[in-house]
């Protein structure tokens, strides 16, 4: 299997461009059998689907959602159908893994009315989760039945509670904007000082939206970058008080999803930093003594897959996950369902 990455940043590309790039790369001749997507917001959705014109419709609707990230990936459906008409186009969604949430998780504290137009936790990263859990499972398989915290730590980050291969709980809600500080994002933010911002007049709601998305997280608290390569490097008292906090609420959200699952076996570390940054994992870690996880220095120097010291009450992990095998199985079973 060949990989080709496109980024679908801000501001997006030429998706037309973008899809004969990939095409081009993988030496693609004649249309494939079918196409999968990852779609970030799936709303309710419990499985992954066809997309349709209906269900087109559908995840358009909820574009306001994760303005970031749905009307990129539905642009790219277009781009595939414009090119190969014919074939059929399937969507797996970040949401599905949290499908049933527990409804004390599930709901918000606002009045129904809100809960009926979509304010209320929906949880993303799903793929990554999968993919994180699957991989643990193949060398350790009684983590199925085990109560897991998985940490996916990226340019987006957000954290699952999971006992018996069950979401519980996760720190994103409503919107990927929601929970942990990330890159560039604010994770979660007192709605009083959004609506200060609004009434003082200092930013209207479409930048306010710019900045939350773009212009917070680490970017925000260091002045310099949102990305934990750049801030490691910098040695700047503004760069370490980022990492710091950054660390710190990681710790904190891990300590309350351990909360939601009556405790913790294990802790998997997932995405771009959660892989590939030892540094920000020894600090997460750090603030976690007292549940006692601890972590083989040595081993998550060299980032190994297993990273607990023999003295840790809980299992801790490094993965690289793999969101595009997850989307091809779903949507090998969604080609195999009933059309309704």
């Amino acid at each position: 299997m060949q990989r080709v990455e496109i980024a679908l940043s801000h501001p997006g590309p030429d998706l037309d461009a973008a899809l004969a790039q990939v095409i081009d790369t993988l030496g693609l001749g004649a249309a494939p059998a079918l196409v999968g997507h990852r779609i970030v917001h799936g709303g309710d959705a419990e499985q992954a689907r066809a997309l349709d014109a209906a269900e087109l419709e559908r995840l358009r609707a909820l574009s306001g959602f994760a303005p970031l990230h749905q009307r990129a990936a539905l642009g790219l459906v277009s781009a595939v159908q414009g090119r190969w008409p014919r074939t059929p186009q399937y969507a797996s969604f970040d949401t599905l893994w949290h499908a049933r949430l527990p409804a004390n998780t599930r709901r918000l504290a606002v009045p129904k009315a809100w809960h009926a137009l979509g304010i209320r936790r929906y949880g993303f990263h799903g793929l990554a989760f999968a993919s994180a859990m699957r991989q643990v499972r193949e060398v350790h398989p009684p983590v199925s039945r085990e109560r897991v915290v998985l940490a996916h730590l990226g340019s987006g980050c957000s954290l699952c509670a999971v006992r018996d291969s069950q979401s519980l709980d996760t720190t994103m809600t409503s919107t990927p904007l929601d929970g942990l500080p990330m890159a560039t994002r604010s994770g979660t933010l007192d709605p009083g000082a959004v609506l200060y911002l609004l009434r003082a007049g200092e930013l209207s709601a479409d930048a306010l939206e710019e900045a939350l998305y773009h212009e917070c997280g680490l970017r925000g608290l260091s002045g310099l970058s949102g990305d934990v390569r750049d801030l490691l490097a910098a040695g700047s008292v503004e760069a370490a008080l980022a990492l710091d906090i950054f660390a710190l609420r990681i710790a904190q959200g891990i300590a309350s999803m351990a909360t939601r699952s009556g405790g913790i076996d294990h802790l998997i570390f997932s995405g771009g930093i959660g892989a590939n940054a030892p540094r920000v994992r020894a600090a997460i870690a750090g603030y976690l003594g007292w549940l006692g996880i601890e972590l083989d220095g040595a081993a998550n120097d060299r980032g190994d897959v297993r990273l607990n010291s023999p003295d840790s009450r809980a299992r801790v992990w490094r993965v690289d996950v793999d969101e595009e095998a997850e989307i091809a199985a779903a949507c090998a079973v969604a080609t195999a369902l009933p059309r309704s």
